[in-house]
């Protein structure tokens, strides 16, 4: 057998050169990518509400009707969740209301298994009903 010449040994070493000047960065992309995912599933609260929106009962004891809705935006910072994309099992909870009003629904966070209904006057942008029910607590949670 002859030895590889000088050639065959330059060309080798530079694929090696390329192999690991590409890999390595992918490998520590990949370490980040990881970790920063393992660091974003411990952020996440603990017991989630169904909705994402939540208000305090005394929130919700201090909305009156006629509240501009702008008004209820900027006290809670947040709009609630728009009926279409709650699930059956909570909107079932509430009766039926009228093409005048557009409704959102929130979880009462100091109120174990509160879910609550806020609707607004559609022209006129003002609160004109909020109800509240209870859910059973094998309905509540991430998993309903």
């Amino acid at each position: 057998m002859s030895e590889p010449s000088d050639r065959y040994r330059r060309q080798q070493r530079r694929r090696a050169i390329i192999a690991w000047l590409v890999g390595i960065p992918f490998l520590i992309l990949f370490v980040v990518g990881i970790v920063a995912g393992a660091s974003e599933e411990k952020r996440s609260p603990e017991h989630p509400g169904p909705f994402g929106y939540a208000m305090t009962a005394a929130q919700y004891a201090a909305l009156r009707p006629g509240l501009e809705e702008s008004a209820f935006v900027d006290r809670l910072g947040e709009t609630g969740l728009p009926e279409n994309l709650t699930k059956h099992r909570y909107t079932a909870l509430f009766p039926p209301h009228g093409d005048e009003v557009v409704c959102s629904f929130w979880e009462i966070s100091d109120r174990v298994y509160v879910v609550a209904r806020v609707c607004f006057s559609s022209p006129q942008g003002r609160l004109a009903q909020k109800l509240e029910r209870q859910v059973g607590s094998g309905e509540f949670g991430v998993n309903a």
